[in-house]
């Protein structure tokens, strides 16, 4: 199985954040190669043969955008550079912002009875609590994309995790992108547009099923995990440490004691706010060279 992962931009977390994903995943053999799309492949050095990079820059990602300018239609070609890349192999797309668990063997043998995956279901369009959701299913409800209708029973899926088999690969991200390129033609909000080609793409050519239990995905709690893989790459930096050190070490990291999401009241950062006003830090000093007037 082929491991994919797109990054871009100068955010350095984005980065710490797909190395820390691909070493989890190197605690198991069941990944052949891992493929990095990425307009800094220089970030990666660090992985040596393990990781194989697609060179991407400004002018790729702005055609990646396609005639209706979608910034998250560039994920969708990435997931396809990889499959164009490493033709007759299962391709598992993850987020930076992942980490592997246990249990890949699970979805190794599932792509291979072609079975695809993504992260977990997160309900219907129709009847769900979330205003993009609802807004969604008021612009598209009844229309036909790409051949497949949107009805009532038509799921969004968490494309934290992307897992297409090899042989379904080529036609289904042409097929997701395809219908993302029509539903941007509609008045649709776009938030998640992306997202909701690959649900009912996916869903339309077989089996869709959850990674879940074998894939974590701390979209809401980045904070708290930011913190945690910067002391695991310190700890590494100032030890001298190497990749199979690393691989070793990160197979003995706990995972589970971090929430992958972890929402606080909105009153609480409201409060939080304003005391920031009301009570300004007493004092505020800067390095000055000597001579130079302070602040």
């Amino acid at each position: 199985m082929i491991l994919t992962l797109l990054t871009f931009g100068d955010r350095l977390e984005n980065h710490y954040q797909a190395s820390f994903a691909i070493l989890s995943f190197l605690k198991t053999p069941l990944i052949e190669k891992i493929c990095v799309v990425t307009d800094r492949p220089q970030y990666y050095n660090y992985f040596g043969s393990y990781v194989d990079i697609i060179e991407i820059n400004k002018e790729i990602m702005d055609e990646w955008r396609g005639e209706h300018d979608f910034f998250w239609r560039i994920k969708m070609k990435g997931v396809e550079a990889a499959i164009l890349k490493n033709p007759n192999q299962n391709i598992m797309y993850i987020d930076s912002d992942t980490f592997y668990v246990h249990n890949l063997e699970q979805i190794v043998t599932g792509l291979n009875n072609g079975y695809s995956y993504m992260h977990e279901k997160e309900g219907t369009l129709s009847n769900s609590s979330s205003s993009t959701f609802l807004k969604m299913w008021k612009s598209l409800k009844g229309k036909t994309f790409s051949g497949i209708t949107i009805t009532d029973q038509s799921e969004m899926w968490n494309a934290g995790v992307i897992a297409i088999s090899a042989q379904k690969a080529r036609d289904t991200i042409s097929l997701a992108i395809s219908i993302c390129d029509e539903i941007c033609a509609t008045n649709c909000t776009r938030r998640l547009v992306e997202q909701f080609a690959f649900s009912i793409a996916l869903k339309s050519v077989g089996n869709l099923s959850s990674a879940e239990t074998q894939i974590g995905h701390y979209w809401g709690n980045k904070e708290q995990w930011n913190a945690k893989i910067t002391d695991f790459f310190m700890h590494s930096l100032l030890t001298d440490s190497n990749l199979e050190n690393d691989i070793i070490r990160i197979k003995e990291l706990q995972l589970d004691n971090l929430p992958t999401v972890y929402k606080e009241k909105s009153i609480k950062r409201k409060v939080h706010n304003l005391l920031d006003k009301l009570l300004p830090p007493k004092e505020v000093r800067h390095f000055c060279k000597q001579g130079a007037k302070r602040d």
